[in-house]
């Protein structure tokens, strides 16, 4: 029995994952921002190229950090425990295998032609499994050890999160349209 994850559920635990880092990165970026009283500062300036491409750049270290600890630390990401996937080590789960893993998957995800071979190549296996995979010997199965309810809570959290930044510091980043969510009381600080 091929007990596997199908790869809709790995590409949506893969988005919910990113979705889900970036609103925690989020939400450190406005505790930061309102610790050191440079909102109005922050809301006047404009982020260049180059803050954006630096910007992106922690952002991709970032979920290769998180992805790393989270799968060693608990065998999942919030994504995959919101989809009911675990990650299964053959070679038991070392820091090197999900050091590997993590790396090469980080690369395909932030990369287009290398993610879409990963993602073609694993489609036409029978075992579902992506370079990333094939590389740390693992394979993502659809159970999990872990409450499901855990990784909602987590991924919701990050997405309010995410919503909450792109309410309060839109033009600073950039993003000049109105979402008419200004005006609730609570997207007020």
């Amino acid at each position: 029995m091929n007990n596997n994850a199908s790869m809709t559920d790995r590409a949506c635990a893969i988005i919910l994952d990113l979705i889900t880092f970036i609103g925690y990165a989020c939400g450190v970026c406005m505790l930061l921002f309102s610790v050191n009283e440079i909102n109005t500062e922050v809301n006047s300036v404009k982020i260049s190229r180059d803050q954006l491409i630096k910007l992106i750049v922690v952002c991709i270290i970032a979920y290769f950090v998180l992805d790393v600890l989270l799968t060693r630390l608990f065998a999942t990401t919030p994504g995959k425990l919101f989809m009911n996937c675990d990650v299964d080590f053959h070679m038991g789960n070392s820091m090197i295998h999900n050091i590997i893993r993590s790396f090469f998957k980080t690369i395909c995800l932030f990369t287009v032609i290398p993610g879409l071979i990963s993602y073609v190549y694993a489609s036409g296996n029978p075992e579902n499994k992506s370079y990333h995979d094939v590389l740390a010997k693992s394979n993502v199965t659809n159970s999990t050890r872990m409450p499901r309810v855990l990784g909602v809570l987590v991924v919701l959290g990050g997405i309010a999160l995410l919503i909450l930044f792109i309410v309060n510091y839109r033009e600073a980043i950039g993003l000049n349209f109105d979402l008419g969510l200004s005006n609730f009381k609570i997207f007020e600080f």
